[in-house]
């Protein structure tokens, strides 16, 4: 079996075995407390795990195809971007169970924490999208553009989920994430825009897609986990929910340098379009 399609596999187990989990939480298929809800969060973090190690070995796969400094560049901010992320995803397990820490309107506003490493994070990946898009010699303007439109729809979304009362902390947190995270769902376009756009490789739409699932994901977490049921959340069920959606844009997203590379250096990946 070639190297990309342990790649490919690999990913596809990852998201399985997180889907699986999720699905099994949200229909009480086993339990989340006790041994068993052990074993469930063992298994998250093993997930976690895979892609790190998947996207280290990316990272590793571009080094091997060029010595361009810049496509190196691009490969480590793409795995840095994910590992800033994973402290995200501590800070949301709620690990010391408390909550109402800011105020007491929003019940989950712990997931304001969460942005101290998501926020990071995601802008590492959009600063790698950028880079990657003006590589492909994408219009600046235009590229400025979709990120700004991005962040004032982001923002909106924000305004209209929030609910009175809620701290400084909290609305200053998520007011500033949606913004980010709104630039890197619609960033996306972008992206496969500057791959050639409607013929660009089957990779880069996915790669594509999961920008876009990023802020889907984000938007899940604001209307039902943090702001949802009168700031009480619709809380585990989205939980589950979220976790398909965001593993699986993480799935996605890591590609981008491989994406990049193998379409400028290696020649078109074998998930390419055939003309």
């Amino acid at each position: 079996m070639s190297k990309e399609k342990k790649y490919v596999c690999t990913t596809i187990l990852i998201f399985a075995v997180a889907t699986v989990d999720s699905i099994g939480s949200l229909f009480g298929f086993w339990s989340k407390s006790g041994a068993v809800g052990t074993i469930v969060l063992i298994v998250k973090g093993l997930v976690l795990l895979g892609l790190i190690l998947l996207s280290f070995s990316l990272k590793n796969w571009v080094y091997h195809r060029t010595s361009n400094s810049k496509y190196r560049s691009i490969a480590w901010l793409s795995f840095g971007a994910l590992i800033v992320c994973v402290g995200g995803d501590i800070v949301n397990a709620n690990f010391p169970k408390t909550f109402y820490r800011y105020e007491g309107v929003v019940k989950h506003d712990y997931l304001a924490d969460s942005v101290l490493f998501f926020g990071p994070g995601y802008l590492l990946l959009l600063v790698t999208g950028a880079l990657v898009a003006i590589e492909n010699n994408v219009n600046r303007l235009m590229l400025y553009v979709f990120i700004m439109v991005g962040g004032l729809l982001g923002a909106i979304s924000v305004w209209l989920m929030h609910i009175p009362g809620t701290g400084l902390f909290v609305t200053a947190m998520t007011g500033g994430y949606a913004a980010l995270i709104g630039a890197v769902g619609l960033f996306g376009f972008v992206l496969i825009h500057s791959f050639g756009g409607v013929r660009a490789s089957y990779g880069t739409w996915l790669v594509g897609l999961g920008f876009l699932l990023a802020a889907v994901a984000d938007a899940v977490i604001g209307n039902f986990w943090m702001y949802g049921n009168g700031g009480e959340g619709y809380y585990p069920e989205v939980r589950d929910v979220n976790w398909i959606l965001y593993i699986g844009s993480q799935c996605l997203v890591i590609y981008l340098p491989y994406i990049l590379v193998s379409q400028k250096v290696a020649g078109v990946c074998s998930c390419s379009r055939k003309e």
